[in-house]
């Protein structure tokens, strides 16, 4: 059986729900046709940026410890991750005990896995339990400090974003009964934790960043944002700005809620992903913060739905990758209804077990047991957009100028964005309906002799299938005509095959050498492009840090040392040229 899209069906070791058996029992396929279009800009990276790392999956390292595990999701290009640093458990004595915490930041490091934490939890000495308001909150904070001054010696480099607690606004979680005395708590208690941290990492000579309020409750967003923003103790150490989305819970579940319900939820204009997103932006915009115009907005746990509980489409075979498509699409496409910028961070909440996960065994509960570790339907998604051996957004890149149509309530839905290497165009059909000639118009792509490759994720196949497709060249660009089988994630990437001679990259470094801590002003503007246009070009610091994209910039360095500075260009048809300068610092 085929799909007329030139992948062969195989339904082997698949869960599939009844509705859709039926689908494929009978055959079913109506006969559609659409147009995408989507225009790239020339890729002129003045179009909004996706940050690189933007996508993550939490507990990796932590909860699931499995190396072999790690290293694959690492390999698939999900290398960010968010774990728990427990205060009552490293201070369960007097004495710290970093064990727990050195264990799993080291397999975090053995993978390439970048965490970010939250500092949460209040030790036996300082209150009666774990979500107790510290009894000597300077105390506390010293705490915290002590952590940062551990890890930055030991793992130095490894972690540089800290949440401070989680869902303070919910009172199982900070233990005050007022909701008034539970918010002006928590400022206080991330004032003075994150002025410790940052003291502290000053002293070690490695960065940090510090942000909350890691909310959970979006209807008191216009009120706990604002009020930590404000804060004049707290406002200076707000380096981010995080929360957490979820657009289902129990209630749902119980009332039967099934793929159409969710996808509803997720596309609401009042209680969808982008609706908080773009509520929540303009507050961070507002406020006091430095650089409040910039600061990034960390999505730091979402999912479809908040409950431990077997839904209709978390881990299903046929929605569980389609949803988290869907919830990427929509997040990226904010900046197309005004936001400033795309999230900065997106954490699916993943704790491997009790029905959040993205490895464990198919069953047919698909409850994440663990006693398997197989990628659950939702890894191929994350597989799709990070790994370069696909579509590479992991490493950045930009978004497209527009694209039609975008996020929608029905019907086809798309994104596109482009990398150093490729323009991209994903689809997503969240129907029953398969249309079977939809367009993809391409225009000012920035290439002169693209070759395409379309990538197929649905149930059918289980795993990522790819094939070439033929492109037309039409009024300033290029077009595929491509299948979108119902319930399924169709992305086109297009590269330039042209050859010639290499770019030359050109490096400038001013000073090379003086004391700590020292500015260096970078410049590769003098750059020249080959046989083809530069698309690529990354600025490596030699200290852990690089910047893509930009062609000048300056860089501290707090620490003494020998640093090599090193820019990497890569032209349309893959060729490389790099240049090099060491930077002494004394």
């Amino acid at each position: 059986m085929s799909t007329g899209f030139g992948f062969p069906i195989s339904i082997s070791n698949v869960c599939l729900l009844p509705a859709l058996e039926v689908l494929l029992l009978l055959g079913v396929s109506v006969v559609q046709s659409q147009t995408v279009s989507t225009d790239f800009g020339n890729r002129s990276g003045a179009t909004h940026v996706v940050p690189s790392g933007i996508l993550a999956v939490g507990g990796v390292g932590s909860t699931l410890s499995d190396q072999f595990t790690i290293n694959r999701l690492a390999v698939a290009g999900v290398n960010q991750t968010r774990f728990w640093i427990s205060l009552s458990q490293i201070y369960a004595t007097k004495y710290p005990n970093f064990t727990i915490l050195d264990n799993t930041l080291e397999r975090m490091k053995n993978s390439g896995v970048h965490p970010m934490a939250v500092m949460d939890d209040t030790p036996p000495s300082l209150g009666s339990k774990a979500c107790a308001p510290p009894s000597d909150i300077w105390q506390w904070g010293q705490m915290a400090a002590s952590v940062v001054a551990h890890v930055n010696q030991k793992f130095p480099g490894l972690l540089l974003d800290y949440e401070i607690w989680n869902e303070p606004e919910i009172a199982s979680s900070l233990c005050i009964s007022n909701d008034t005395t539970r918010l002006d708590t928590y400022i206080s208690m991330f004032a003075e934790a994150a002025a410790a941290m940052h003291a502290q990492a000053m002293s070690d000579h490695e960065p940090i960043r510090t942000g909350g309020p890691t909310i959970s409750n979006l209807t008191l967003a216009s009120v706990w944002i604002p009020a930590l923003l404000n804060n004049a103790s707290a406002v200076p150490y707000v380096d981010f700005v995080s929360f957490h989305l979820y657009v289902s819970g129990l209630k749902e579940i119980d009332a039967g809620m099934t793929w159409s319900d969710l996808y509803a939820n997720t596309q609401s204009s009042w209680h969808g992903l982008a609706h908080y997103y773009n509520l929540i932006e303009p507050l961070v915009r507002a406020g006091h913060q430095p650089n409040s115009a910039a600061t990034p907005i960390y999505v730091s746990e979402f999912n479809d739905n908040w409950a431990f509980a077997l839904d209709c489409c978390r881990n299903n075979a046929t929605y569980g990758s389609l949803w988290n498509t869907v919830a990427i699409i929509d997040f990226l496409n904010v900046v197309y209804s005004g936001a400033f910028a795309v999230p900065s961070r997106l954490v699916y909440f993943n704790i491997s077990g009790n029905y959040f996960c993205m490895m464990g065994e198919w069953n047919s509960e698909m409850d994440c047991n663990t006693s398997v570790l197989e990628p659950y339907p939702q890894f191929y998604t994350y597989e799709l957009f990070a790994s370069p051996d696909y579509l590479d957004l992991e490493a950045g890149g930009y978004m497209a100028v527009s694209v039609s149509p975008a996020s929608t309530t029905s019907g086809l839905g798309a994104t596109a964005f482009y990398t150093n290497t490729a323009d991209s165009v994903v689809v997503i059909n969240p129907t029953p309906t398969t249309y079977s000639a939809v367009n993809i118009n391409l225009t000012n792509t920035g290439f002169t002799s693209p070759k395409g490759e379309v990538y197929l994720l649905d149930a059918s196949h289980g795993k990522i299938s790819s094939q070439p497709v033929a492109l037309k060249t039409i009024a300033g660009g290029y077009s595929a005509e491509v299948e979108v089988p119902f319930y399924s994630t169709v992305a086109l990437s297009i590269k330039s095959i042209q050859g010639g001679s290499a770019p030359r990259a050109v490096l400038t470094v001013t000073p090379q050498s003086g004391p700590r801590p020292l500015v260096v002003n970078i410049d590769s503007s003098q750059s020249q492009s080959g046989g083809s246009s530069i698309i690529g070009r990354t600025l490596d610091f030699g200290d852990g840090k690089w910047l893509n994209w930009t062609p000048t910039t300056s860089h501290t360095y707090n620490k003494a040392g020998n640093y090599t500075v090193r820019l990497m260009l890569k032209d349309q048809s893959g060729q490389i040229s790099t240049a090099n300068s060491v930077v002494t610092v004394d």
